[in-house]
């Protein structure tokens, strides 16, 4: 039996979670691993989660932010630098959740504060307050623990990125519950998650003994690269959403449009467009565009996908891209 401790300085979500799922793969028998990580500016959704009725992902982009899909279930989070981060890593023969929490639990205590485990994977103060939120998942070589330390988190930003769309939407999947939520610091002034990093890597050695600290250096390899851009890329941020409908309205100067979607992996499978317009060519173009295309427009080439179109139908059709490009938050 080995123990292992490791902690990265690079707050990208997509990097800290391709160097999870490295490390992984790299448990042995008998083994089990605390690392310990941060991310900046970032909401994490749940691998079946719909990014759409969970957070305002375009916003989050343009304001320098990311999206994340993780590997396990549960629902959307907010991270910043003020969360701390924190994954088991284990043998399933060793694996054991009550120790693993008192890991955390003891590390709190360090700093004054009482916790007791919720039932709903949560981590709550004496109070009843959620500050920590866990995610479980396994394979046969390694069983995962991973939650979050809220220890100065912007919670403001909380409600701003993870606000459902104003949009109907009847969409399928894990639906996010809200929890009344606390920081550290509200308990504690002092403590800080350098403090935290440090108290945990503490309680580890204390309820497991000695371990080996892991050289960064590892994780420099073509595995995490090509983690990194899988979970960095479109597909699977949006495209792994389950199945939803929504709907959209809009009065342009030459006209109504009143459009339906059925998405299936972000990709536009049924639609339906009704209008006023003078134009009856129009929406039945309009349909025809768009019909497979991605959700945000990405892959939408007027000039290859309908070279037959008139020059003013030409316009309209780039309008209605443009404001359909600009919906998904």
């Amino acid at each position: 039996m080995s123990n292992y401790f490791i902690q990265t300085y690079t707050w990208n979500p997509w990097h800290n979670l391709a160097v999870e799922k490295y490390l992984a793969g790299q448990i042995k028998k008998g083994d089990i691993m605390l690392y310990l990580w941060q991310n900046e500016r970032t909401v994490v959704i749940g691998r079946n989660q719909n990014a759409l009725r969970e957070c305002r992902a375009q916003l989050l982009e343009e304001e320098g932010g990311c999206l994340a899909r993780r590997t396990t279930g549960g629902g959307a989070v907010y991270h910043d630098l003020g969360n701390l981060c924190f994954t088991f890593l284990a043998s399933p023969e060793v694996y054991d959740l009550e120790k693993q929490l008192k890991v955390i639990q003891h590390a709190c205590r360090k700093f004054g504060i009482e916790t007791s485990f919720s039932g709903r994977n949560d981590i709550i103060t004496e109070e009843g307050f959620k500050f920590s939120g866990n995610a479980f998942s396994k394979t046969s070589q390694c069983s995962i623990q991973h939650g979050t330390l809220m220890v100065n988190v912007d919670v403001s930003q909380l409600g701003k990125y993870l606000t459902p769309s104003k949009d109907k939407m009847k969409a399928k999947g894990v639906k996010s519950v809200q929890s009344r939520v606390c920081n550290l610091q509200d308990l504690n002034p002092e403590v800080t998650t350098d403090d935290m990093r440090k108290a945990l890597k503490e309680s580890f050695e204390e309820l497991y003994g000695s371990f080996e600290e892991l050289d960064l250096k590892i994780l420099d390899n073509p595995e995490v690269k090509e983690t990194y851009d899988l979970y960095s890329s479109w597909e699977w941020k949006f495209g792994k959403s389950p199945e939803c409908e929504t709907s959209y309205r809009k009065r342009f100067d030459w006209g109504e449009l009143e459009i339906y979607l059925k998405l299936n992996a972000m990709h536009i499978s049924e639609i339906m467009v009704f209008s006023d317009m003078l134009d009856v060519e129009l929406p039945g173009k309009i349909e025809k565009l768009l019909l497979g295309k991605r959700y945000d427009m990405a892959d939408v080439d007027l000039e290859k996908d309908l070279p037959e179109c008139e020059i003013d139908q030409m316009s309209k059709l780039a309008e209605v891209v443009q404001w359909l490009a600009g919906l998904r938050d």
